[in-house]
């Protein structure tokens, strides 16, 4: 089974390794590194570890083509490494409970329904849906990792980020189990990863920053554009960098410290100062509360030799001591940043999530969707400087797209891999590191308290990964020895879990079906609210050019017109370019079926009118689609700037219908 899914990651993968827009060095890279994650999964996930943060800096830097380069080496790492799972393990142990399939398998079955949803709302109005299909693998295939997905996809493009962060830590958890030192290696590879964007960060400012004033007054971030997710990644790595200097197994010379110790507490101090850098007063909040558990953990005087009532008392104070820090602490201290704000303005965006909760309950809004609806939620408050924006809590976020199932499932994941957390730290507590980078998993799901990081795809996919790495140390903690462990019991244990696996198969199976037959009655309604006077699918923003006010379609534009409306005048251009110099061929089809072809030679505009016929079929308004061969993309024009990635088909005008 995971051999077919590593094969079938490769489809989407394939609008990278096949396009004209890549660079061909880069897709021989690309093709190594598939390669080897089969041969060498734990190396090609170290790789990963330290290449996918700084994905997007890596093209601006080289003026390469701005491909999603995070998530095309995510893909072929998942693919290569889902492959290598088909082989048998090198460490015998047996199945970890509570297992993360069963909940992972039932939120992938809820994302997968909802982007069902979208494709088929996509389909409004279309009676042929084979070349819908035709054009969705098409986009899979050739577009897919070339650019933004646009209004159209963004469903697509949100929910596999997602499922790709579920795949990544079970895949990863899998692969460091089969090594004693492979958990470690990956913890180092995190941190140092985090340290080398700290350090961008920190020269960035000091080469910015005309004076210490506006050093200090500044919120900044190299690698990745929102400051919140590059907080909540520095504080999560600065947990694993802490305990590997306090970890006495790095030094032979306890009196003294060794070099290792030394580099990682300098590695800390440049991860804290990134944090501060960054102004995410939850990121720093939640950092400073980590080090104080982990310092209490590691003494002497840990809480497990006080009493009960000790105990409490401290994790009382703790809280309190935060909540204080949280209100009063601002790394960026300014008018605008005041306490009293920050309560005003998350309040707002809660209140926001719940509205979107409430409107649609069960199933959401549809993944990808909260960013555009999120106006509809807004309190007055904030929606004349927002008018859209995301949830600032990665809880709402989930539970505002997939509803309430989508974020019990989610949470169910997440209470499912805590629990085995939990359960490899009481087996072994003087496993600093694992106490570390369990740590920093828990701050790093602290901080989508007042951010969504899980939607900054070169912050998420070192969370999932830290995720698996902690995994696999603590099933490997939580593991009697193998010369413990009698034939008996192992036959016994083995049996209990196949006991389980049976029913929660079917309960899997249940649910998958019962969301199958969710998706048509859910895309009706969808469809029945939607407004196809304003609604296009498949069209750039508006531009203008002498005059002219024009919109790029993809490679396929779609528009609504009105059942009384008999003929469609329209007036289309395309641009020959580069290598782009023959005829551009625009299908115009009507309710999914071909209704003229249009041939443009010129950088001319063409004006075009039509009869529109009345097809039995259609309830209210008719479907226009226009589709475009061949497309091109500005990043592979020779000339052309390499941050357009756009795949671009023709120009056209603002459609008029008449009688």
């Amino acid at each position: 089974m995971t051999t077919l899914c590593g094969a079938a990651l490769l489809v989407p993968l394939l609008s990278a390794l096949t396009s004209a827009a890549v660079p061909v060095e880069l897709r021989i890279l690309l093709a190594a590194f598939w390669a080897l994650a089969i041969v060498r999964p734990h190396w090609a996930i170290a790789a990963l570890t330290v290449t996918a943060p700084f994905s997007s800096w890596l093209l601006i830097a080289t003026d390469t083509t701005r491909l999603r380069l995070a998530e095309t080496l995510v893909l072929a790492a998942l693919s290569g490494l889902a492959i290598a799972a088909g082989r048998p393990r090198r460490t015998p142990l047996g199945g970890q409970r509570p297992g993360l399939v069963v909940p992972g398998a039932v939120f992938t079955a809820i994302v997968l329904a909802s982007i069902a949803v979208s494709l088929r709302v996509l389909q409004t109005g279309t009676h042929a849906p084979w070349p819908f299909l035709r054009d969705f693998l098409m986009f899979l295939t050739r577009d897919y990792l070339l650019e933004p997905p646009g209004a159209s996809y963004t469903g697509v493009a949100d929910g596999a980020l997602l499922l790709e962060g579920v795949a990544l830590a079970w895949l990863v958890a899998r692969h460091a189990r089969d090594g004693v030192l492979r958990p470690v290696h990956l913890l180092a590879a995190t941190t140092l990863a985090a340290a080398g964007a700290a350090l961008l960060t920190i020269r960035a400012v000091v080469a910015h920053s005309a004076s210490l004033h506006q050093l200090l007054a500044s919120r900044t971030s190299v690698h990745v554009t929102d400051v919140n997710a590059a907080g909540s990644y520095f504080a999560m790595a600065g947990l694993i960098a802490l305990t590997l200097a306090v970890n006495t197994r790095w030094s032979r010379m306890p009196r003294w410290p060794s070099w290792p110790r030394v580099a990682w507490g300098v590695i800390t101090a440049l991860l804290l100062a990134g944090v501060w850098l960054t102004g995410s007063r939850v990121a720093l909040v939640s950092a400073i509360g980590a080090c104080v558990i982990v310092a209490f953990a590691i003494s002497p005087l840990r809480p497990a030799r006080w009493p009960a009532w000790a105990t409490a008392a401290v994790a009382i104070a703790v809280a309190v001591a935060l909540a204080v820090l949280a209100l009063g602490i601002d790394p960026r201290p300014t008018a605008a940043r005041t306490a009293a704000n920050m309560i005003s303005m998350r309040r707002d965006f809660m209140i926001t999530g719940l509205r979107m909760i409430r409107s649609a309950p069960v199933f959401g809004v549809g993944v990808g969707r909260y960013y555009e609806r999120s106006g509809q939620f807004m309190p007055q408050s904030i929606y004349w400087f927002y008018f859209h924006e995301n949830a600032h809590n990665n809880f709402l976020q989930i539970g505002g797209e997939l509803g309430l199932i989508g974020v019990a499932a989610f949470v169910w994941l997440l209470g499912a891999a805590a629990i085995r957390l939990a359960r490899g730290v009481r087996a072994d507590p003087r496993d600093v590191l694992l106490l570390g980078a369990v740590a920093g998993v828990a701050t790093f799901v602290a901080t989508w308290m007042t951010s969504h990081p899980l939607l900054v795809a070169e912050v998420a996919y070192p969370f999932w990964i830290l995720l698996g790495v902690a995994l696999a140390r603590a099933d490997g903690d939580a593991q009697p020895p193998l010369a413990a462990r009698p034939h008996a019991a192992g036959r016994a244990s083995a049996g209990v879990a196949a006991w389980i696996a049976r029913p929660a198969a079917i309960a899997v199976a249940a649910i998958a079906a019962a969301l199958v037959v969710s998706v048509p009655l859910r895309a009706r309604h969808e469809i029945a609210n939607l407004d196809l006077t304003r609604q296009t699918f498949g069209f750039y923003p508006w531009e203008a050019d002498s005059g002219v006010q024009f919109r790029w379609t993809a490679r396929r534009g779609t528009f609504f017109v009105p059942l009384n409306a008999h003929a469609l005048h329209l007036t289309l251009r395309a641009i020959h370019l580069g290598t782009n110099t023959g005829p551009t061929e625009v299908t115009i089809a009507i309710g999914g079926r071909t209704l003229d072809r249009v041939l443009l030679h010129r950088d001319d505009w063409v004006p075009v009118s039509l009869r529109l016929p009345l097809l039995p079929e259609d309830d209210g308004y008719q479907r226009i689609d226009l589709i475009t061969s061949p497309t091109w993309s500005p990043a592979a024009m020779p000339g052309e700037p390499k941050a357009d990635v756009r795949i671009l088909g023709v120009q056209v005008t603002n459609p008029v219908t008449g009688p």
